[in-house]
């Protein structure tokens, strides 16, 4: 009887004592693995996922707790400062065209638009937005700048359906439409660990459009242009937060939903976790990434999917350390002050302080 009773209790509270329970389902953290954060190191791992997805996890111990975590999130533009990030803006609430001055499409990408085409264009764009950006390009001597601007218009009203009905615009640059909120729809499911582990926060993540004022979670968006195999990719991200009270739920869950992708990726998921740990101990922080990649099918693929999951189990380590080494860094940098417009909001995109 006592043995029994021991064993009881101990399938019990050992979950709640796991920093790692929460991911269970779907994310194994290793003995190994364990050890290694023991030892103060990283770890990271590629999984098995579905054929066009790839799934990447990775674990660093930390010296932070939720709140430093929030602040630098919400300071999106500074935590992602990085060689390969070339420009970087937290857009407005609501969303405006000043917020994308900074946006360019490099030569390549602009001469390319000149023959895009439905089927067949190296951008994911729609056929209307082809269209939008050619006529863009007839109408002006300027071409180039007219098609910048144009470019900077149509991200502008993806952003704005998104958050006003739920949908955005299929990619229609290969033989099959791909529509970006059905392939989300799937990529959040296939998480199981989130759709089973904390149901309320998938059910915010899954609704379209995004709920307006969500008890506990805070949202942005925010745009980024970034270095990646070899093309820049010009990216839209939104991110929530959750701050988290119970045993067993992280301390802090931070979810960016990509909106938008010129290159690569049609739908992805990546969640950053401030996972507590036994007391006088460190905590850990937790990133998982689940992305559909638009390159995986063919005959090819399963070579392809192999390379690309050696490169990032790679990047996650170094990408982790860094990002631990900027969060124990200390609080992230003020918000310089701006101008204020005549009706006394700031001309900046960071003047409001919702989430991610």
């Amino acid at each position: 009887m006592l043995k029994t009773l021991t064993a009881l209790v101990v399938l019990f509270t050992a979950p709640e004592s796991d920093p790692f329970a929460f991911f269970a389902k779907s994310v194994a953290i290793t003995e190994s693995d364990r050890r290694e954060l023991a030892r103060g190191n990283p770890v990271a791992h590629v999984l098995g996922s579905e054929d066009h997805e790839v799934v990447t996890v990775a674990a660093v111990p930390v010296n932070i707790d939720g709140d430093r975590l929030v602040a630098w999130m919400r300071r999106i533009e500074e935590l992602k400062k990085s060689a390969y990030v070339e420009a970087i803006h937290r857009f407005s609430d609501p969303p405006r065209i000043a917020d994308l001055a900074d946006l360019s499409l490099d030569d390549n990408e602009l001469n390319g638009l000149r023959s895009c085409r439905p089927r067949f264009c190296d951008l994911k764009l729609s056929a209307r937005e082809m269209l939008q950006l050619q006529q863009a390009a007839a109408a002006s001597p300027d071409w180039k700048g007219a098609v910048q601007q144009a470019f900077r218009e149509v991200l502008l009203e993806r952003v704005q359906s998104y958050l006003t009905r739920g949908d955005v615009s299929a990619y229609e640059d290969d033989n099959t439409p791909v529509w970006p909120a059905a392939r989300f729809a799937s990529v959040l499911e296939h998480s199981v660990f989130l759709t089973a582990g904390w149901p309320r926060f998938a059910d915010y993540l899954r609704a379209a459009p995004p709920p307006p004022a969500a008890p506990d979670v805070e949202s942005f968006v925010y745009w980024s242009r970034e270095r990646l195999a070899d093309k820049p990719v010009v990216s839209v991200t939104h991110v929530s937060i959750l701050r988290g009270g119970e045993p067993g739920l992280p301390d802090a869950l931070v979810a960016g939903r990509q909106i938008f992708a010129t290159h690569y990726v049609n739908a992805s998921l990546g969640l950053t976790a401030l996972m507590r740990g036994e007391p006088g101990g460190p905590n850990y922080l937790v990133y998982v990434n689940r992305s559909e990649l638009d390159m995986l099918g063919g005959p090819f693929g399963g070579l392809i999917k192999w390379f690309i999951g050696r490169r990032l189990k790679t990047e996650a380590v170094g990408a982790l350390l860094g990002l631990r080494r900027r969060l124990e860094g200390g609080e992230p940098p003020p918000i310089a002050m701006r101008q204020f417009s005549a009706t006394g909001r700031r001309d900046a995109a960071s003047a409001w302080g919702s989430i991610a």
